[in-house]
Parts: C-alpha cells; sequence; structure tokens
C-alpha cells in the first residue's frame, strides 16, 4: 500500500480526527484542532517516507489505526502547549531586591554549571537553553534518549547539591 493511499484511508476518517483533537486541546489554544490534524498527517507522512513507521501498524484490516492517530495528536498538542508555557512572559511585581537576588541565583548556578565535564556542560546548556525537552535535543543531536536523560538528570542532582552547600 502507498503512502498516498494510507493518508486517503485516514483523511476518510478526518472528521473523527478533529472532533477527537478538540476534545484534547484546552479552550486558551491558539492552534485550531484542524491544524492539529493537518500536522499529524505530515508527521504519518514523514515517518512512513523515513521508513520510522511501517503501513501494518496504521492501517489494520483496511481501518485505520486509532491509537496511532490518537498518540500522535495528543504528542503534537503537548509539545505545542510546551513550547507556548515556555514563551508566556509572565508578569509579576517583583522588586529590584529580588531580580538581583535572582540574577547571584542564576550567577551560582552558571558557576557549577562551568564545573562541569565539557560533555555535560554543553549537553546541559543545550537543554536549558534551546530545547528544553530531552527528546528534541535527543533527536536534534542523535545522542540516545537515556543518555541525555541520565546527563540532565546527573547534572540538576548536582546544581542542586553545589546550592545546598553554597546556602
Amino acid at each position: 500500500m502507498s503512502d498516498d493511499e494510507i493518508l486517503n484511508r485516514l483523511y476518510r476518517k478526518h472528521t473523527s480526527w478533529v472532533l477527537m483533537a478538540e476534545r484534547m486541546m484546552p479552550l486558551y489554544y491558539s492552534m485550531t484542532a484542524e491544524d492539529v490534524v493537518q500536522e499529524v498527517y505530515l508527521k504519518i507522512y514523514q515517518e512512513l517516507g523515513s521508513k520510522k513507521l511501517k503501513s501494518t501498524t496504521i492501517i489494520i484490516d483496511g481501518q485505520p489505526n486509532y491509537a496511532i492517530v490518537y498518540l500522535r495528536i495528543r504528542n503534537i498538542i503537548a509539545d505545542m502547549m510546551r513550547s507556548e508555557k515556555s514563551s508566556t512572559p509572565l508578569t509579576t511585581d517583583i522588586e529590584d531586591k529580588e531580580v538581583e537576588s535572582a540574577a547571584e541565583f542564576y550567577e551560582k548556578i552558571d558557576g557549577v554549571i562551568e564545573n562541569f565535564q565539557w560533555f555535560h556542560k554543553k549537553l546541559f546548556k543545550l537543554y536549558s537553553k534551546e530545547f528544553r525537552s530531552i527528546r528534541k535535543l535527543s533527536n536534534a543531536t542523535k545522542i540516545s534518549y537515556k543518555t541525555v536523560f541520565k546527563t540532565v538528570k546527573e547534572c540538576k542532582e548536582e546544581i542542586r547539591k553545589q546550592i545546598k552547600n553554597e546556602n
């Protein structure tokens, strides 16, 4: 079965996928359910092209596999919510003293990070400054998820330990 035929079979259930996405999405979400479903089609098409996903897992006995589509919709919504959450500026009434103490705190953290081994330092800086997702960092760097997870976890524990010792 070709990739186009698979997408045509998925598209036959398009209204079901849109309803599924609408039920999962929060009210304030900037993207429409239709956009999410289109992203799912693109993701499935890319995965079929790169052979990460087999046609037999998407279409079973001539019917679309709801579990696969559900997981793709859920993951796309979760990724979008995470990325929007981190980019939303917070408005608070912070005094200058608090800003200075926060700046000192971040300087302490940067000092701890500078003492890491070069691999830990590079990976943690990428995680904390750019990616904010272990899965995305793992995919971008082609380093296994377990290695990235373990390294980030060790870095966080070391930062906590060093900050606790300084206080």
